[in-house]
Order: C-alpha cells, then sequence, then structure tokens
C-alpha cells in the first residue's frame, strides 16, 4: 500500500532547529539553554501565523526528552530523531508531550483537570511537556485558574504557550514566562526553501514563478507552501510565470508597468482601455489597487534609495524599475500612492466601484508635476523681502513664459500730459519713492499717476513674468479716476504704485532731471516693477517684522523679549514708532531699555527710526516667539495664505494648483 498524500507544508515541517526558517534569534537562545541546562519551567511562543511558534515548540519538547546524552547529539542539543523517545513523539505516540488547542478547552473545568494531570509524573521520560496552542484564547478565569500552577509547577512539568495576540494575554501569565517573538518571514528566505523542495519533489520553477509563490505567503512559510501545492495542482511540475499568474488570478506586473506609461504620458483614454481590460479579465478591482500600490512603492524604493535590495521581485524585475523610476519624482509617486490609498477606501463601500477606479486613473493622468512647498515659501519670503526692502526684482526674458491673463481688474491708468521730446543725453531715472519737484506757479501739476510716454513702450519689450495689462489708448483716456490707495482688490501689496499721490510739490533743483527726460527704458523699468519698488506703509512693515525682532531681542537679552511678547506696533512714521503695552509694569521696564531696542528695530527693519514710544492700550495681540530651530508647517501656511490672500487663491483657480503632503 502506497503512502497517503500529505500536503507540503506537513511533509517538509522542520524536524529540528536548524531547519527552522529565518528564526536564528530563537533557536540559539533554546539551544544554548539546552547545552547549559537552564530551561524555564513555562515558555511563550509569539508571532504571525505560518512562522513556526508550534514547530519550534515541538522541537523544544522532543530535544527535552532525546534520551542521547548532549554530547553525542548533533550541535550538542538538537534532538537524534532515532531514540525512542524521539521516534515516538514523531510517530504520534508520546505519552510525555501533550498538545491542547487553547481555542476548544478555554474554560475553567478545562483547566482543573490539568491542574489534576501535572501532579502525576512522567514515566521513562525527562519531563512532561504541555503545549498550549492559541493560548490568548483562554477565559480570564482560566488564566486565574492556571496563574498557581505556571507560578510554581512541579520540577517534572513546562509548559509551552503559542499565540498569535500576545497582548490578550494576561499580564500576571506573560510575567511568569519566557517570551519569544517570532518575525516574518522575508521573501528571500520563503523562495530559497521553495527552491529546496523544488529540488526534492523533481519540479522546475523559474525565479519569478517562486518569488510570485513566496509574495503569496505574506511573510509565513505555511501560507507560501498551501500556495506552491495549489500552483503544483494547476500547472504541473513546471512552474512558468506567465501561466502561473493567469492560473492564481494575479494581475501581471507588465499591468502595473503600463499604468505608469500611460501616466507619464497623460493618456488619459490608454487608462479607461486597461481598467476595462481588468474588469473583463475578471480581477478583484481591490487586489488591482493593492498591487498597484505595491508597484508605486518599488519605484519609490528605487527613486529614493537608488537601489534595488528593498524591492521584493526577480532580479531583471528589479533592473525594470531602477529604469523606470528615472522618470518620477518622489513627491509624484507620494501623490500617486495617495490617490491609490484613498480609490482602495471609497472601493470598498462605492456600489459602483468600476467608476471610482476610472476616476482615480483620471486623476492620475492629469496629475501635473508637483511643487516643492518649501520652495515656494521661500521664493514667498524672497519677494516679501524685496518689498519691504524695495529692491528690484529680477527678471529674465529669455526664460520667461509668456505673460498670463490678469487675475484680477486693473486701475485704468490717467494718460500723461503732452511732454518735450526726450533729450538725447544718458537717461536717469528718479526712485519711485523720492520726492517729485514742484512747477512753476503759472503751470498744472502733473498728474500723480505720470507715465510720460510709457504707451510707446512696445508689449514684448516689457519683462514678461510681471508685465501688465496694456492701458488703454491715448485717443480714449478713461473715464474714472484712478483708485483710491485703500480700494479693494489691492490690499496685498499696498496702494499701485502708478497712483501714488503723496509727492511733494516742491520747486525742481538744477541737480535733478527734467520728468520729460525719461525715455522709454526707464518707464520700463518703472512699468514692470512696480510691485518690486513700491515700499509698504511704514505700520504695515513693522508689523511684518515685529515677530522676527521679539526672536531677536529675546535671543540677546530674554527678559526684554518676554516683554515684548506681550506688546505689539500701534503706529510708525518716519522717525518714530508708537507700541503698546498692557500695563505701566510693561512702559517702565521696556522705557529702560529703549536705546538697546531702538538700535535692534533699525537694524531689523532699516527705517532710520529715533525713537520709540510706549504707550498703555488695552486688548493687544500676542507675539509668540518660535525658536529658530522649529520650521513653520509649510502645508498649514500655505493652506492660509490660499484662504486669506486673494492672490493665491487666483493662482491656485487659474492654474488648478492642489496641496500635497
Amino acid at each position: 500500500m502506497s503512502q497517503r498524500y500529505l500536503v507540503t507544508a506537513r511533509k517538509y515541517r522542520p524536524a529540528t532547529f536548524d531547519e527552522l526558517v529565518a528564526q536564528e534569534h530563537v533557536t540559539e537562545t533554546l539551544k544554548n539553554a539546552l547545552r547549559l541546562d537552564r530551561l524555564a519551567h513555562a515558555y511563550l511562543f509569539s508571532g504571525p501565523r505560518g512562522v513556526g511558534k508550534t514547530t519550534a515548540a515541538r522541537i523544544l519538547a522532543k530535544a527535552i526528552n532525546c534520551e542521547t546524552p548532549p554530547e553525542e547529539r548533533p550541535d550538542g542539543a538538537e534532538p537524534c530523531r532515532h531514540c525512542a523517545s524521539c521516534e515516538t513523539f514523531e510517530a504520534g505516540r508520546s505519552m510525555t508531550i501533550f498538545e491542547i488547542d487553547a481555542a476548544s478547552n478555554n474554560k475553567v473545568d478545562d483547566i482543573r483537570e490539568l491542574r489534576e494531570t501535572v501532579r502525576i509524573p512522567p514515566q521513562g521520560s525527562r519531563k512532561k511537556v504541555y503545549i498550549i496552542d492559541e493560548v490568548h484564547m483562554l477565559s480570564t478565569a482560566a488564566f486565574n485558574a492556571l496563574l498557581k500552577t505556571l507560578e510554581e509547577p512541579p520540577p517534572h512539568v513546562l509548559f509551552i504557550f503559542a499565540t498569535t495576540e500576545p497582548h490578550k494575554v494576561l499580564p500576571t501569565i506573560l510575567s511568569r514566562c519566557q517570551r519569544f517573538d517570532f518575525r516574518r518571514i522575508p521573501v528571500p528566505e520563503i523562495t530559497r526553501r521553495l527552491h529546496e523542495i523544488c529540488e526534492q519533489e523533481a519540479i522546475t520553477a523559474d525565479e519569478a514563478s517562486l518569488m510570485l509563490i513566496a509574495r503569496k505567503g505574506d511573510g509565513a512559510l505555511r501560507d507560501a507552501l498551501s500556495a506552491f501545492d495549489q500552483a503544483v495542482s494547476l500547472c504541473g511540475t513546471d512552474l512558468r510565470y506567465a501561466e502561473l499568474a493567469e492560473a492564481l488570478r494575479v494581475v501581471d506586473v507588465d499591468l502595473f508597468f503600463e499604468v505608469t506609461q500611460h501616466i507619464t504620458a497623460g493618456h488619459a483614454g490608454g487608462l479607461l482601455q486597461l481598467v476595462d481590460r481588468i474588469v473583463g479579465a475578471g480581477y478583484d478591482l481591490q487586489e488591482f489597487l493593492t498591487g498597484l500600490a505595491e508597484h508605486l512603492r518599488n519605484l519609490l524604493v528605487a527613486c529614493t534609495l537608488n537601489d534595488t535590495a528593498l524591492i521584493e521581485a526577480a532580479e531583471a524585475t528589479r533592473q525594470r524599475y531602477a529604469q523606470t523610476a528615472n522618470v518620477f519624482t518622489e513627491t509624484n509617486l507620494l501623490r500617486l500612492l495617495m490617490l491609490v490609498d484613498e480609490a482602495e477606501t471609497s472601493i470598498k463601500d462605492s456600489p459602483q466601484p468600476r467608476m471610482k477606479l476610472e476616476l482615480s486613473m483620471l486623476k492620475m493622468a492629469h496629475l501635473a508635476h508637483t511643487v516643492d512647498l518649501r520652495t515656494a515659501l521661500q521664493k514667498l519670503e524672497a519677494l516679501e523681502q524685496q518689498l519691504n526692502t524695495g529692491t528690484t526684482l529680477p527678471t529674465d526674458r529669455s526664460s520667461a513664459p509668456a505673460p498670463p491673463a490678469p487675475l484680477r481688474p486693473q486701475p485704468a491708468y490717467q494718460p500723461a500730459p503732452p511732454q518735450p521730446a526726450p533729450s538725447t543725453a544718458a537717461p536717469s531715472v528718479a526712485p519711485p519713492d523720492s520726492k517729485r519737484p514742484a512747477p512753476p506757479p503759472d503751470e498744472e501739476p502733473p498728474a500723480p499717476n505720470d507715465l510720460d510716454s510709457a504707451e510707446e513702450v512696445a508689449p514684448e519689450e516689457m519683462p514678461e513674468a510681471l508685465s501688465l495689462p496694456s492701458s488703454p489708448p491715448a485717443s480714449s483716456p478713461p473715464t474714472s479716476p484712478p483708485p483710491a490707495p485703500d480700494a479693494p482688490g489691492l490690499d496685498l501689496f499696498g496702494p499701485p504704485a502708478l497712483s501714488k499721490t503723496t509727492r511733494s510739490t516742491a520747486s525742481p533743483s538744477p541737480e535733478e532731471p527734467n520728468p520729460a527726460d525719461r525715455t522709454n527704458a526707464s518707464v520700463l523699468q518703472a512699468v514692470a516693477s512696480p510691485v518690486a519698488t513700491l515700499p509698504l506703509p511704514a505700520l504695515q512693515r513693522m508689523q511684518n517684522a515685529w515677530p522676527n525682532y521679539v526672536q531677536t531681542v529675546m535671543t540677546a537679552r530674554i527678559h526684554v523679549g518676554a516683554l515684548l511678547q506681550h506688546t505689539a506696533p500701534l503706529h510708525a512714521d518716519e522717525t518714530s514708532v508708537t507700541i503698546g503695552v498692557p500695563d505701566d509694569f510693561h512702559r517702565r521696564l521696556l522705557s529702560s531699555q529703549h536705546d538697546f531696542l531702538l538700535g535692534h528695530l533699525n537694524a531689523e527693519t532699516a527705517d532710520g527710526l529715533e525713537k520709540i514710544m510706549f504707550v498703555i492700550e488695552d486688548n493687544l495681540p500676542t507675539t509668540t516667539a518660535t525658536p529658530e530651530t522649529q520650521e513653520i508647517d509649510p502645508y498649514a501656511y500655505m493652506q492660509q495664505q490660499r484662504q486669506e490672500n486673494p492672490i493665491v487663491q487666483a493662482i491656485f483657480d487659474k492654474f488648478g494648483g492642489e496641496l500635497v503632503w
């Protein structure tokens, strides 16, 4: 009579410590305890399913009762497998090693019966070993009934507990055991074990097929061996990846690479056709998204580390990942992973999972390139600094994009009165914030937004990045005056540079050139950089610089900076600033530090102030000085700017931007 068939997981179950896969940290400790005769009275083996917990308990029990002297055993601790005790146990007839399933024997009466049997010494063996599997299934009353016996068992008894959920075991039980945590088995280790079994079973298989089976095991060798049996039943003794993937209904990796190709090309139609193929082939959409997430993870690993060692795939597939990762950035891959995660969540409870998948694919196809928020914040800070200092923004006409449409309606500019022909002398441009000379008494003063001959400048000559909408022709003067400095819609950068009304009417000095001598080039500079050359109001500049100023003072004198945290600027002009303080105590102490505070304030704002005045004011905002090492949250900052700043909101609406991270 031929031997009955055994599944691979039982036929090739480890019989010695050396045959356990990827659990050396446990086996070496147990073997040393056997060599030194330092065995505990209770052990707890915990870890995921299918990694060898119960198998290790059986090997330990067999090694304890092995009748061969330790010096004659392999490695001094392994069971010999030839003595009567080992053969009896392997045949399932041992009377000293007991396996108990706690899932079906979890009551107090079962533990009482166990307590009665442990008193009987073993017959012809060293110890009685009780292996209790799934010990976390015992009830609380059963655990409490076992406590006393577990703490002081008879010298001839040893307990071995196995569980996949050690957090459900009572702490009083855990404290009486030596705990060993078993690891998930890596895919390469499972693949190596499958190679050994294939050689013994005369089965041929390529590396990709065994890698696929190992990944199906998900860290459990037992699950991988079950998938191996299924693969052999489906494909015979010759395993090939394409046939095996089709038989196991696993989405082919080529399909995932095709997805990323369509994403990089922005081919939405190709992704829709691919979804139709997936649905038509009968693949589970949830499993497809799980595989796509792993595919993107592998691309992210290759893109981030420039190494494929962490990718669990065949060598040829790893090389393919390394080549494909060159066309992606980390931020784009993170966004794709976020879209896949959202799709996995939405498909679970959706009545139309295909539509959810198609929407996610379309989002991926139309995914624009990301912009690092930190880089955007640095550019905003540089722009703010240039606005505060009044420097001109650099422009690059060679690489500037086409002038975008205005995000907001611009004011109509008043055309300038006729001026004499420009002089042939070198043009000279007066600073934007300098005082204008007054005209003679018998002449009318020039218009506040005097542009001279700016309408003659060709649009293509203006810097494209900062070009403004073209002004109305001279033949059709505007019918409405320029907006006031506090007009709505222009509050971000203050009043427009071309409608500035605070100009002096003093008579022109001989050294100052006639305004009519400005050429088109000088007008171009004045028009092209209205935002960059326009200084903010003194109080607004002071309020913007106040948090950094408080931090600087706190760094120099912490007690003075602590007082400044409860103050705020109320008024500022060219020579002085008025600071609001909550009470007379703050006013007196800060007034005593006047020169110190004034020096640091001038260094922070470069306004050349001469005096600081402190007045008592109620309901002042509190300024919190943050440490220099603490970084702002770019996502929160940009979200706040999007809500509060109409310019930023218009940029998001115009270009379809979105915040990611």
